[in-house]
């Protein structure tokens, strides 16, 4: 029973020889009650698991359980006709004497079948009702991102959320919509692709009207300015050209260098191309190259005087460190001769304590000093 139709059907088999054997043995063997609880344990196993086979099959695959339901309506429609009706058909008949020779067997059988598809096309029809609610609402899900999405302007995500809805709706009518909406998309990206590019033309126009309009801000201001500074550009250069006259050539360089920065500030502008200001260019251009020379001269010039007092510099530094050194080591010298001098002087001292009055520490022999007192033990400290 709880192993199902493995040992069931070995035990309907092996029940039914044993009950024939049974009934032919005439009263020697016993046991025919067990054999039939063995035959109809093996039978209920084998239907109770096949029914449940068919069940699980049928709430998969909805023509299983349609089969299985009209197997169930056929088998009891045969029975039914062939228990009622003499001389019915003989498929009739055989279904109502199997049913009657062995009830416990056919009728939870047939109610087994009828049960289990009728079971079967609910659960079936059941889950693909929630599939089908459940899709539903993922479609409406996925419109509804879509339509934030396209409120949004991400058309990317809309299109996204769009496909996921074509992929989970199954009616028409949002399949429709769906198409609609895929095409409102397009249509508003085109829109806003092409509203983009007219800003983005406005948005040049005015910054290039705004960069015009600073342009000839610059350019009258550079015109007011240049009528201020120009006399003053003149008398720079002309303080230039009269101190190179002079040969003043430093104090030229810096009037054409205070030249030269005025100018620079309108260079870019339409005041650097006017005559007056060229003129003023060229003049410095005229200038210039004889100036820098010069000026490149003297600095070259006083370099080389530099460079001079420098060498002499260290010459004389390097005399007297000569000299120094010479007067030092003369000192050396005289304080080692004094020193020589001062131990020349000096007395031998004999053992006894007293100073020898002839002998000096100088002399390369002691012979016959302090020989009365005990010999020489050092000289006068």
């Amino acid at each position: 029973m709880v192993l199902g139709p493995l040992p069931g059907v070995p035990a309907i088999l092996v029940g039914r020889l044993v009950l024939r054997e049974i009934s032919r043995s005439e009263g020697r063997y016993t046991g025919e009650a067990r054999g039939r609880l063995g035959v109809g344990l093996g039978w209920a196993g084998t239907q109770v698991y096949t029914l449940l086979l068919l069940y699980v099959l049928g709430a998969i695959c909805e023509p299983v359980a349609l089969v299985v339901l009209g197997a169930g309506v056929i088998a009891s429609l045969a029975i039914a006709i062939g228990a009622s009706a003499t001389g019915a058909p003989q498929p009739f008949a055989t279904a109502a004497r199997v049913s009657r020779r062995a009830p416990w067997v056919t009728y939870p059988a047939v109610a087994g079948l009828l049960g289990v598809g009728l079971a079967g096309f609910v659960t079936k029809h059941s889950a693909d009702e929630r599939a089908r609610v459940a899709a539903l609402a993922a479609c409406e899900e996925a419109r509804r991102s879509a339509n934030e999405a396209l409120d949004a302007s991400s058309f990317d995500r809309a299109r996204s959320h769009l496909q996921e809805a074509r992929r989970t709706c199954v009616e028409g009518a949002a399949l429709q919509d769906v198409a609609r909406a895929e095409a409102d998309v397009d249509t508003k990206e085109r829109e806003t692709v092409q509203r983009r590019a007219e800003e983005d033309a406005a948005r040049r126009e005015r910054e290039r009207a705004e960069q015009e309009r600073e342009r000839a801000e610059r350019e009258e201001r550079a015109v007011a300015r240049f009528r201020d500074v120009a006399p003053a550009i003149a008398r720079h250069l002309q303080v230039a050209s009269a101190r190179a006259t002079q040969r003043r050539w430093e104090d030229a360089e810096a009037a054409l260098s205070q030249a030269e920065v005025a100018l620079d500030e309108f260079r870019g502008t339409e005041v650097w191309q006017s005559e007056r200001c060229a003129a003023l260019v060229a003049q410095v251009a005229r200038l210039r190259p004889d100036v820098v020379a010069r000026v490149e001269q003297i600095r070259q010039r006083r370099e080389e005087e530099e460079r001079r007092r420098r060498e002499l510099r260290e010459a004389a530094e390097e005399k007297q460190r000569q000299m120094r050194e010479a007067a030092e080591e003369r000192l050396q010298q005289m304080r080692e001769a004094a020193e020589e001098r001062r131990q020349a002087s000096l007395r031998v001292q004999c053992c006894d304590g007293t100073l020898s009055p002839s002998c000096l520490c100088a002399r390369s022999s002691y012979r016959g000093c302090c020989s009365r007192h005990g010999g020489v033990c050092g000289c006068e400290e």
